[in-house]
């Protein structure tokens, strides 16, 4: 019952950010661009400790405030450094994950502009030595502030906070997955 009622509620609210969306179009505005692709890094929180990952997004633009695509982020493995997360003379972690991520944007000038976040998706961990692996769910919300240097390129820096459930692998849980991230992205419309 509880799952029927949150998708009737954001089935309401998104009829709701349609409409206001297109009654505040004017005619003779300039069409933007409909596709977009990110590129990132981000610095987030595993296990107690820190990772570089790199990743990417993609998707198009429902309309000027609204968006849906894909995301992936993958743990950069080659670090040694005392507080990262793969050190010298440990098994080394391999952990990657993305999913389906919707946004909605709030123009404050022409340039600048914030956006909510939110991904649903899966992830996948590993020790290299060790062996096997383990996938589980990620949820993770998030709110960036973006600056539109062109037409076609911008710059956006986001926090988000990753809730992995489901992890059991190893003497890793759900918590070790769990954190905050801080990401640089490069953004891409065409």
């Amino acid at each position: 019952m509880k799952h029927i009622v949150i998708i009737v509620l954001a089935a309401l609210i998104s009829a709701q950010l349609f409409a206001q969306d297109f009654s505040q179009k004017q005619s003779g505005e300039v069409e933007l661009n409909k596709f977009y692709i990110d590129l990132t890094s981000r610095a987030e929180r595993i296990d107690g400790k820190w990772g570089l990952f790199g990743g990417m997004r993609a998707g198009y633009n429902l309309t000027e405030n609204v968006s849906f695509g894909l995301t992936a982020h993958g743990l950069i493995p080659d670090i040694r450094e005392s507080n990262y997360i793969n050190q010298t003379g440990k098994d080394e972690l391999t952990f990657g994950y993305g999913g389906i991520e919707s946004n909605y944007k709030y123009n404050l000038s022409e340039n600048f502009y914030l956006t909510g976040t939110f991904m649903a998706g899966m992830g996948r961990i590993a020790l290299k030595t060790l062996g096997g692996h383990d996938y589980f769910f990620v949820f993770e919300p998030g709110t960036s502030v973006n600056f539109r240097i062109t037409e076609w390129f911008g710059l956006g820096y986001s926090v988000n906070y990753r809730l992995a459930t489901g992890v059991n692998y190893a003497d890793f849980y759900n918590k070790s997955f769990s954190g905050w991230s801080m990401e640089l992205g490069f953004k891409f419309g065409f």
